[in-house]
């Protein structure tokens, strides 16, 4: 007898990648046709990303109206629009384990992108986070004025080699070293005595190279609640490797890190991130990766996005509420990455409590996939598939705007920019900085 498995907990499957079937064409071919047959007879996701529909137009454009008469070829641009959000396996799909039909859609699309994976140097350096943000770092000014969308020259040389669109908004670099800063502050701990509450903040590649301030108000905040911390950052999360299909690489960099914290874990210590995207990676696709590797298996149980342990601390009773309350509405996005942890509305829950007003949760997709929403090929349709998500993020006219997603932000700018929402050129806030502010600084 077939079960409904949207009532159950996902359990999601691992990916053996060590294992000769995942690299089987064929193997991949009949998994591809069998998910795809259950999403053409359910339709569910027609809605969710632009993956969904280009595969029932194809089966629509059949001769048979079936997927027996697509062509295996007309996968490929189904599986490019791909964000690799989670959302369809984590929110959308009631047919996912432990359900007999098992739809994993994001996984399988790993599983192609690693069978079909073509090197370009060029391209493959934009995913380079560490590499990039080591030169960024020493030379901030010289690549925020190179990178500047403004800077026509630069910015067509960047299109025609490494196809980033003309119209998008780069990250900036830091004009100072979050890592040194953090470690810095750490050593000038005082209150080392309150070790009962101790954590190791991966910091994260773009809280690191390209915007501090998230960090910064990070460490405010702990400061403010005599959390003991850290700096604990080895290397980025991999997730734009895994986005290409590079899985071999998100799996040692994976066991090589977890080998490195998880010592700290055995201390007592709890890993905290500020950036979904890396919470994410850390808790839920190391894990798939690294099925049978302990150390990946016990970081992934101790880890925490900043959020969902700052909410642990209120809801214990030991969150400092020395608020000085915002006087404004603010509008935030919690991004797909944010829900995909399955924590609930941790972001929302923490600005309600420093808001005088009834505050807005937007959760709807910005479209941008990281490197995906970058490139030329694919910037028109995340803007088409944020739209929705940057309407209502802009509603609000009277609101600070925040999202848990620093990427999401540049791309409602841009958005924005285009199709003239709202007049409103602020910063798009990390939550952090908000409750940073709230603990320390006037309000707006």
């Amino acid at each position: 007898m077939i079960q409904e498995g949207g009532l159950r907990a996902p359990e999601r499957k691992a990916l053996e990648i060590e294992a000769p079937k995942f690299w089987d064409n064929e193997d991949l071919d009949r998994e591809l046709r069998r998910q795809f047959d259950v999403c053409h007879s359910c339709r569910r996701c027609f809605n969710l990303c632009d993956s969904f529909p280009k595969l029932f137009d194809l089966i629509d454009d059949s001769e048979s109206l079936e997927l027996d008469s697509v062509s295996s070829k007309d996968f490929k641009p189904v599986i490019d629009a791909c964000t690799l959000c989670d959302m369809c396996f984590m929110v959308s799909c009631p047919y996912v384990p432990p359900h007999e039909f098992a739809i994993d859609i994001p996984s399988l699309f790993i599983r192609y992108k690693a069978q079909n994976k073509k090197s370009n140097l060029l391209e493959e350096q934009l995913t380079k986070t560490d590499f990039n943000g080591k030169i960024g770092i020493k030379f901030p000014r010289v690549f925020n004025w190179i990178t500047d969308k403004k800077n026509k020259f630069f910015r067509f040389i960047l299109n025609k080699f490494i196809s980033i669109d003309l119209s998008v908004r780069l990250p900036k670099f830091n004009t100072s070293n979050l890592f040194s800063y953090i470690k810095q502050k750490s050593k000038a701990i005082t209150y080392k005595s309150s070790k009962e509450k101790k954590v190791i903040i991966f910091s994260t590649c773009y809280a690191g190279y390209n915007d501090s301030s998230i960090g910064e108000s990070l460490i405010q905040i702990l400061e403010k609640n005599k959390i003991y911390y850290e700096e604990g950052y080895t290397e980025c999360c991999k997730m734009p490797q895994l986005e290409q299909g590079n899985v071999k690489e998100v799996k040692k960099s994976a066991e090589k890190t977890a080998s490195i914290l998880v010592k700290k874990i055995r201390e007592g210590f709890k890993v905290v991130t500020p950036i979904a995207s890396c919470a994410l990676m850390l808790k839920s696709h190391w894990p798939l990766l690294c099925s049978e590797n302990n150390d990946v298996i016990e970081l992934s149980k101790h880890t925490m996005d900043i959020d969902e342990f700052l909410m642990g601390l209120h809801a214990e009773g030991q969150l400092n509420l020395d608020f000085k309350l915002i006087n404004k509405k603010i509008t935030l996005h919690t991004a797909c990455h944010s829900r995909a942890q399955n924590i609930g509305a941790k972001s929302f829950n923490l600005l309600n409590i420093i808001s005088k007003d009834k505050n807005i949760n937007i959760e709807k997709c910005s479209g941008h996939g990281g490197t995906w929403g970058v490139k030329k090929d694919w910037n028109k349709i995340a803007r088409k598939v944020g739209l929705p998500a940057a309407r209502k993020v802009f509603k609000n006219e009277d609101s600070i705007i925040a999202s848990t997603c620093p990427l999401a932000a540049l791309h409602f700018h841009d958005i924005n920019e285009d199709k003239k929402l709202r007049n409103y050129n602020d910063k798009i806030y990390h939550p952090l900085e908000l409750i940073s502010e709230a603990y320390n600084k006037e309000n707006k």
